[in-house]
């Protein structure tokens, strides 16, 4: 929404159950008119936006000449697709206070969803000169320009944005996507270094470089600009746990841990911190506080979704399958559309025996996110089990269309073939595993040992290993 309001989350999730409690029991007690903006923007922030809404209009009752809960409720209109309403309440308002910048802010973003770019352009260019918040109105400018699809006007405002507030997170952002959609890294990270150049005591240029070298897969890189930052300041939230998610990505677990707990020392604990936490402890092996950490993220926000994922992984690593999968629902009845909770539920139905469950979970996943390996192989196992061979191959060939380069794909697509007697196509895909990965083709001896007597088999691997000659022929 617009403004930039800083509230401490657990005094307004508190202020909402205040909030709910009452309508829920038909008491009619008593919130400040700031108190039901507060709950309407907790609402908006969580993207419940119909509750948003009924919390605005609510409001409006009590305090019906309220120029912020107007603006509310116009946002949570269009954001409740009702836009020629929203954008009716945002125009009359702004007839009413013309040079309000919430207002203007708000009218020029929905002409985005409204189609109507340039008229949103000329309302924030005319409005530029005399905004006191021009950060946030160079950065609309550029929402505006980037759906227009002028991708370097766009650039140019959301470079603005961040040069006239250097911690813009939005506008950052959107520069990093546009880096990505045209390649112009050199030109991104140049725009950085400037800002070092002139002022190299700025954290905030150093945590910019290292959001930028962390977007490009640079991780060491981004480590050092993040290390620059905390120097500089050393409560800067952000580089900790930014620092932390590059230590993560370079198997650096115990640094990360540190990191995390950083991060905590300065802002408090949160669903998302406490989340991350739980997820160093875990690629630590150490289940028990990784329990711990993903548990506290789940209490401080039910609806954290990680959360509840981390805490079936916690458990299928412990063997207990029904409460893995318990968790694994609660993570998917909150967020169904990623692909990994549904492998995770997949594979905890799996070690139950519930094979119908597990195979459709694991047919979710991939429809979901094509590419996922263990998804693939794992499906492939419990057709290859009930003998379901055509099935089989038709996963490992649907595997293989997304991961051309996966060689245990390769592998057991042969196996399944020599299973169903298609011995030419087999041996078709076992001259391409071996090119793939030489040293992988012992799998096939642990799918099918009776593989080993198979003389042709064994004849086109020696023909491979003279490629691979350091490599062991294990028939």
């Amino acid at each position: 929404m617009t403004g930039d309001h800083d509230h401490d989350w657990e005094e307004d999730k508190k202020l909402v159950e205040r909030f709910e409690d009452s309508l829920k029991s038909n008491l009619d007690l008593y919130f400040e008119e700031e108190e039901l903006e507060d709950i309407i923007r907790f609402y908006f922030d969580q993207q419940k936006f119909l509750k948003a809404l009924r919390a605005s209009e609510y409001a409006l009752e009590k305090f019906p000449f309220s120029v912020e809960i107007r603006l509310q409720k116009a946002q949570c209109l269009i954001f409740n697709d009702e836009l020629e309403e929203g954008l009716g309440i945002l125009e009359h308002l702004n007839n009413l206070s013309p040079n309000n910048e919430d207002i203007v802010l708000a009218l020029a973003n929905a002409q985005i969803l409204a189609g109507n770019l340039q008229e949103g352009i000329d309302l924030l260019e005319n409005y530029l000169p005399m905004a006191e918040d021009k950060a946030e109105v160079f950065y609309s400018l550029g929402n505006l320009y980037r759906a227009k699809g002028d991708n370097s006007k766009a650039s140019f405002y959301f470079k603005e944005a961040v040069k006239n507030r250097i911690n813009h997170e939005d506008a950052l952002f959107q520069l990093a996507m546009i880096t990505e959609e045209e390649g112009s890294f050199d030109e991104i990270l140049d725009f950085y270094q400037e800002f070092i150049d002139q002022d190299p005591y700025s954290a905030g240029a150093w945590y910019n470089l290292g959001v930028v070298y962390n977007r490009l897969g640079r991780f060491e890189e981004a480590i050092r600009a993040y290390e620059y930052a905390l120097l500089i300041d050393d409560a800067f939230a952000s580089a900790y746990f930014n620092m932390g998610n590059s230590l993560m990505n370079t198997q650096q677990f115990e640094k990360a841990l540190e990191a995390y707990q950083n991060t905590i020392n300065c802002e408090g604990a949160n669903a998302e911190n406490c989340c991350y936490m739980g997820a160093a402890y875990e690629k630590l092996g150490k289940i028990d506080e990784a329990f711990t950490y993903f548990k506290k993220s789940a209490k401080l926000d039910e609806e954290y979704d990680d959360a509840w994922f981390g805490l079936g992984m916690c458990m299928l690593k412990k063997e207990k399958f029904f409460e893995a999968i318990h968790y694994f629902k609660k993570a998917i009845h909150l967020n169904k559309d990623n692909a990994n909770y549904w492998v995770g539920l997949a594979d905890a139905e799996f070690n139950l025996g519930n094979m119908q469950a597990s195979s459709d979970a694991y047919e979710e996943a991939i429809n979901l996110e094509p590419g996922i390996t263990e998804a693939y192989i794992n499906l492939s196992i419990i057709y290859f089990e009930q003998n379901r061979l055509e099935e089989a191959v038709d996963v490992m060939r649907e595997g293989m269309e997304e991961l051309p380069e996966e060689a245990e794909l390769h592998y057991r697509l042969v196996v399944y073939l020599i299973k169903l007697g298609k011995y030419k196509e087999a041996f078709t895909y076992l001259e391409n595993a071996l090119t793939l990965d030489f040293e992988r083709h012992t799998l096939l001896y642990e799918l099918m040992p009776e593989l080993k007597k198979q003389k042709a088999i064994y004849k086109i691997i020696a023909q491979y290993k003279d490629d691979h000659p350091s490599s062991n022929l294990n028939t």
